[in-house]
């Protein structure tokens, strides 16, 4: 397998080689909604000695010269578990700096806090793959929780969003 995946062709791939973010995000790419381009760094890439000479070759494919570098767990966003925040995004990284930005991904996988989340809910699979997109100039940026966030009430989505990127929004 090649140290990166298109995003469009990680769709059949599945959750367990891609992650949960972007089997959705392949999934509704696959369906024709807007997505930026993007590909997928396996964790089976992660120790391949090509990866460093890869990621810009992914990258330059893009058109792009910042990026998002996103986790994309297994275990991430399931009915029961969302562990939303406690993985690492980078954003406006740019094609120097994505070996960098993608390796530091991969490590939050084994933070304490994240280890500490998993065990509280039930173990599971802490596998983990790492979602690199062309950086949006976005105008806004928001969460929706489809069950109120604090009292897990399923009747209530809260949305609470921020102009420009996501950044003040997730540090509060």
């Amino acid at each position: 397998m090649d140290a990166t995946v298109d995003l469009l062709d990680a769709a059949p791939l599945g959750r367990k080689m891609v992650g949960g973010k972007a089997a959705v995000l392949a999934d509704l790419l696959s369906a024709g909604f807007e997505v930026p381009a993007g590909f997928v760094v396996t964790a089976a890439a992660l120790g391949d000695r090509r990866l460093d000479r890869a990621l810009p070759a992914a990258a330059e494919r893009l058109r792009g010269d910042r990026f998002a570098v996103r986790s994309s767990a297994v275990a991430e966003d399931r009915p029961d578990a969302s562990y939303a925040g406690l993985y690492e995004t980078y954003l406006d990284v740019p094609t120097a700096d994505l070996g960098e930005a993608v390796r530091r991904c991969f490590a939050a996988a084994d933070a304490d806090r994240v280890a500490s989340y998993r065990q509280r809910h039930g173990g599971g699979n802490g596998a983990m793959a790492v979602l690199v997109q062309v950086m949006v100039d976005a105008v806004a940026a928001g969460v929706a929780f489809t069950a109120h966030p604090v009292t897990g009430d399923r009747t209530q989505t809260v949305v609470t969003a921020v102009a420009g990127i996501g950044d003040p929004l997730v540090f509060g």
